[in-house]
């Protein structure tokens, strides 16, 4: 009866899921949409997609949805249709027994804005973002002759560590690219730039530089450089006002 006990249990359970599934399904079958409710996340941070963007949306693919058998609804063509938008990242439809359609919104989240050609955002998976007409996200500005290979790619990265770390993601403001994707910094505060030349060795070259803030700028004063030059290996050169 002890070895027998486990199969019971589980021939039971499986039992009782089928029965609620079938009766979940049976209802749905009869239940009419009630209604539309939609979740967007990060809307402080971010508000590239608003909840009446979806609604529009989903209007003008789908017309009125009110009375509509849910368990006709197509939720993954649904899906497929709002993910084209340029701000979101992934949607999920669903409806529930009480006649609800759901859709909850993630959006794509930019780390950089590069202000080259007709610009654009990289977000956080090093992807192509478009801009916004109504919002503008708060990110390190790119500019001078960015390639989207560059911003994509090395940049990409480079900003990543940057937002990895509050010094830098409190500092710096823009990046300047110059020819042979090699870049300057424009820091927040002081009136300064940074020349770091290409990214090779950037980790070396980010480190010697918190070594001169904390040990130089930070006992002569942020505006005593006009220019800090680290493209050169194991030195930095400064230029006074």
């Amino acid at each position: 009866m002890k070895r027998a006990l486990p199969y019971i249990l589980s021939f039971s359970l499986l039992a009782y899921l089928i029965i609620v599934l079938t009766f979940a399904k049976t209802k749905l079958q009869t239940v009419k949409c009630k209604g539309l409710q939609v979740t967007v996340d990060n809307k402080r941070e971010n508000a590239f997609v608003e909840e009446e963007d979806i609604r529009k949306v989903m209007n003008r693919h789908y017309g009125e949805l009110q009375d509509l058998h849910v368990a006709l609804v197509d939720k993954d063509s649904m899906e497929h249709v709002l993910a084209r938008n340029a701000g979101v990242k992934s949607a999920e439809v669903y409806y529930d027994l009480n006649g609800y359609l759901h859709i909850d919104i993630v959006q794509r989240r930019p780390v950089l804005r590069v202000m080259a050609d007709r610009g654009y955002y990289v977000d956080e998976e090093g992807r192509v973002m478009s801009l916004s007409g109504k919002y503008t996200s708060r990110v390190v500005v790119a500019t001078g002759h960015v390639s989207k290979e560059f911003a994509c790619g090395g940049l990409y990265r480079f900003v990543m560590g940057l937002r990895k770390d509050k010094f830098w993601d409190a500092l710096v403001e823009q990046i300047v690219v110059e020819r042979g994707d090699e870049i300057i910094l424009i820091p927040k505060v002081g009136n300064f730039r940074i020349v770091l030349g290409t990214l090779e060795g950037i980790d070396r070259k980010m480190a010697n530089l918190r070594l001169f803030f904390e040990e130089g700028i930070a006992l002569k004063g942020w505006n005593t450089y006009k220019e800090i030059n680290l493209k050169f290996d194991n030195q930095i050169v400064c230029v006074k006002r």
